[in-house]
Order: C-alpha cells, then structure tokens, then sequence
C-alpha cells in the first residue's frame, strides 16, 4: 500500500514537472520566436537598404561608363583631328621651307645683282630717297637675324650669300662722299652703324661678312662725324682680336686701315694694338699685310722694341 502511494506521489511530482514545462515552453519558444521575427524585419530593411544602394551604385556605374565611353570616344576623335593637324603641319612646313628657300634665292640673286651695280656707284638722287632709308632699315634687321643664328648658316648657302651682298652693296655706298654723309645724317643710316658695332664681335667666325663690315667702317672713318663716332664706341682690342685670331690676311688688312684712319694722329706708334700683334703684322707671311704694317709702324724708333 505505501508502495503504491510513494508510486502515485512520483507520478504526481512528474505530472507537475510536465504542466511545468509546458507552461514554460511556449513563453521561450515565443520569445525566442519573437526574437527571430524582428531580427528577420531589421535584416530585410538592411537587405532593401543594400538593394537600393547596389541600385543607385549601378546607375552610376552605368553614367560612369557612359562618360567613360564619350571620352573615349572624344579622345579617338582628337587623336584623329591631331593626325590630320600633324599632317597639315608636316605639309605647310614643307611649303614654307620651299617658299623659304625660293626668297633666299630670290634674294641672294637680286641682292647680288644690286652688289654688282652698286660698285659702279650710286648716283646722288639714288641715295636720298625713300627707298635707300627702307633698304638700309632691311640691312640693318637682317643682320640682326644673322648675328642670332650666325652658326646655323651654310657657308656656301643662299642666305650667307644674300647677307654677303647686302654687306658689300651697304660697303660700296659708304665708299662714296654722299653714301657717308647720308649713313651718318640719317637716322636709318645711324642705326645700321650703331648695330654693326655691336654684332661685330660675334662675326669671328664669318670672315666673308666680318671683312665687309670692316671695309664698311673704314669708309664711315674717313667722314669726320664718322671718324669721332668710331673712336668712342670701336674698342681697338676688338680688332687686336680680329687679327690674333683670323686667318684671312684681308680682315687683318682691313682692321689695320680702321685703326689708320681713327689713330693716324694720335702719336701712338702701335696704334692702339699689342706689340706682339703690331710683330705678327710686321712678319705677316702675305706681302700686303707685311708692306702696309712696315708703312703704318715705320714711324716707331726701332721696330723691334714695339
């Protein structure tokens, strides 16, 4: 009999354990239940976020591709228009440099000519007129350009040949009396002559050009104005140079007949020159030289001592 009771108190005490459980089953599975739907309501709204942000990350791949598209696009048909401008380039540098090398004949052949007929002298009328001051203002810029690109220029080219003319053309007016007074009266004249004194020292290595500018200023030393104006502004160590270093016994000839006509009065018996040039020109291997040098230096107490 207490055995069955004992029975019934157990199977009493489990029953209870089950109302227990049952009653605690449903709240945590409720919660838990509960817990899961709103974490399923926050991932959906996270998950529509990511959607709409992948949305608006796509239409701006979309634009980026587009503009990536027109500006290849824009950057083919620039390649394009830039080939067909090099091409357009390549086809007018080829023209200029034909049209070039035609005014440089063109020039050298008429210059020249001008060269020839003015050894003949230049009748007065032709000297005061309008077209000597624009000539002489052509002169006097071209060879500005040359003293700037004087190594870049053919001995044996047109363009040397067209500045050779003008120089020796600007030479043979200065030769005569009113070929002086116009270069030292008239402003284009005075300018041509400023710039020719100072290019000189770049002309070295042009020794056709430099011995027709030295034949051009001994000319301008004859006039008085001209002789004042050289004595100021011609440094006498410039032609010492000239003579030390060139190999044309012409330009030696020349600088002498410059330093001549400005010193021939000043009692100095060297002329302005260093005692080993005044003996480099006193045993000159030309005979010209040797003889003008022996005619200038002559006046000096004993040769040898200079």
């Amino acid at each position: 009999m207490e055995e069955e009771l004992r029975l019934q108190e157990g199977l009493n005490c489990v029953q209870n354990e089950l109302n227990k459980i049952k009653e605690t089953i449903p709240q945590i599975i409720n919660n838990e239940v509960l817990h899961a739907f709103k974490y399923h309501a926050i991932v959906q709204k996270e998950l529509l976020e990511l959607k709409e942000e992948q949305k608006k990350l796509n239409t701006e791949l979309t634009r980026w591709k587009n503009k990536c598209e027109t500006a290849q696009q824009e950057l083919r048909t620039e390649k394009q228009m830039h080939h067909e401008a090099q091409e357009v380039i390549a086809g007018l540098k080829e023209q200029l440099s034909m049209e070039v090398q035609y005014c440089a004949k063109l020039g050298s052949s008429s210059c020249g000519l001008l060269w020839s007929l003015s050894k003949q002298g230049l009748p007065h009328s032709t000297i005061h007129t309008l077209c000597l001051k624009k000539f002489l203002d052509t002169v006097e810029q071209t060879l500005v350009n040359f003293s700037h690109a004087e190594s870049k220029v053919g001995i044996e080219s047109d363009e040397m040949k067209l500045v050779e003319s003008l120089c020796g053309t600007v030479a043979n007016i200065s030769a005569s009396d009113d070929g002086r007074d116009y270069m030292l009266e008239n402003d284009s004249g005075k300018s041509l002559l400023s710039t020719v004194l100072s290019i000189l020292p770049s002309l070295s290595h042009t020794p056709s050009v430099l011995k027709l500018l030295l034949m051009f200023l001994f000319n301008i030393s004859i006039h008085v104005d001209g002789q004042a104006k050289l004595t100021k502004q011609l440094d006498s160590s410039l032609l010492d140079t000239f003579i030390n270093k060139t190999k044309d016994y012409q330009i030696i000839l020349g600088c002498l007949k410059i330093l001549d006509s400005l010193h021939s009065e000043s009692g100095d018996p060297t002329l302005g020159l260093s005692s080993d040039t005044v003996l480099l020109c006193l045993s000159h291997h030309n005979k010209d030289v040797r003889d003008y040098a022996n005619l200038l230096f002559k006046s000096s107490s004993d040769n040898r001592e200079l």
